[in-house]
């Protein structure tokens, strides 16, 4: 008798092992992968420091904003406060330099004199007419609140280094060469700045001769990236990795939709929502390079990436933009200035409505992916839900 319920025991374990997969097989090599990672998203990129000087990181959408918590995570990590306290953000003109680095190094100031400081600051931040998204005001926030229980010899350097222009200044004729000419060297106008300003860091006595670049989307790929004709795409990624070819590294951060939801679903079924590691030697990085369709082209993400950090599922991406306060009846009309002579030289739209502008610009407006319902299931097709 004592035979029997090892029969049923054994009989359970073949039916277990034979048992079918939740999720679609061909993501196994990813999860396989991923269940045996055991680096964090911020561990991973400050690892990279080690043995680089520049570190870019490629961002989502400028307005979604959970990145920017992994930003801050990584900016207050004492290994980066220690090493590396230099950022160049892509977000804001450079003509707000020294203004925000002084700005957020900064002591005991009052929280009105900090939002105001802020506001200023954002409404003076684009060549556009005003800055939408959050992202602006919350990573110099987040800065400046980091800054206030450290030393000046170790507080962030912070470096906004997008090209400069003063809407309110201008006319119509200025902002025409403007849009013509440095528009369109827009990525080498960039490169440039950061070059210099790395360069004149590494001359001082400072201790700290690193940093941390926040690129969007193409501006991050590295050299490796052609046209169709092979000739060499010069994104800012590409001027830094041709000058500091041996000591630059860039990541991508996890965005909307790579592999048709494979990799989301990949994630998903290992339950991991915070990793970090290299393309190279993992089955992501031999995936064709297909967040870039607008060419035809043989890339791996291998190729045009050195590493990756999967931070938050889609689900739980939040899109912030407008600041509240940005947006007052001191500023409103300097806004609709700005608009006016925008209209006259580029097709971009603008609202002038009143209620609009409130609405748009001068409160925090939150909200999830748009169409997430049809990426969830996107990616819920390889994980079988």
């Amino acid at each position: 008798m004592k035979k029997i319920p090892l029969l049923i025991l054994g009989a359970i374990t073949v039916i277990s092992c034979n048992k079918a997969p939740k999720h679609d097989i061909q993501i196994n090599k990813y999860v396989d992968f991923i269940e045996n990672n055991n680096t964090s998203a911020k561990d991973y990129v400050l690892d990279l420091f080690e043995e680089n000087d520049l570190v870019i990181l490629c961002e989502r959408y400028h307005s979604e904003n959970t990145q920017y918590e992994l930003i801050m995570d990584i900016i207050s990590d004492p290994r980066f406060v220690e090493n590396v306290g230099n950022v160049f953000f892509e977000t804001g003109m450079r003509n707000l330099n020294p203004e925000l680095n002084d700005f957020v190094h900064s002591e005991n100031l009052s929280e009105n004199e900090v939002g105001e400081k802020l506001i200023s600051l954002h409404r003076r931040s684009d060549y556009f007419p005003l800055w939408e998204m959050y992202n602006f005001y919350y990573q110099n926030k987040g800065i400046y609140t980091i800054n206030q229980s450290l030393p000046e010899s170790e507080k962030i350097n912070v470096f906004p280094v997008d090209i400069a222009v003063n809407l309110d200044s201008l006319t119509v004729g200025h902002l025409e060469d403007f849009w013509n000419n440095d528009i369109d060297h827009r990525d080498k106008l960039m490169a440039e700045y950061i070059i210099d300003k790395f360069e004149q860091i590494k001359n001082t006595k400072a201790e700290r001769k690193k940093g941390l670049v926040i690129m969007n989307y193409r501006h991050a790929y590295n050299k490796n990236f052609q046209a169709s004709n092979e000739e060499m795409i010069y994104n800012v990624g590409a001027f830094l990795f041709e000058k500091y070819p041996n000591t630059t590294a860039n990541v991508l951060i996890n965005s909307v939709i790579i592999q048709d939801g494979k990799w989301d679903a990949a994630f998903k079924v290992a339950n991991i929502e915070d990793s970090g590691f290299d393309f190279k030697n993992s089955p992501f990085g031999k995936d064709h390079f297909d967040m870039w369709s607008y060419t035809e082209h043989d890339d791996r993400y291998q190729d045009i990436f050195t590493g990756f950090v999967y931070y938050k599922k889609p689900e739980d991406f939040k899109l912030i933009t407008g600041v509240e306060g940005l947006i007052d009846p001191s500023f409103i009309q300097t806004y609709k200035n700005r608009v006016m002579l925008w209209h006259q030289v580029s097709k971009r739209e603008h609202p002038l409505d009143d209620d609009v502008i409130y609405s748009e610009y001068g409160r925090k407006n939150e909200r999830p992916l748009e169409n997430i319902d049809s990426i969830s299931s996107l990616i819920n097709r390889w994980s079988k839900e």
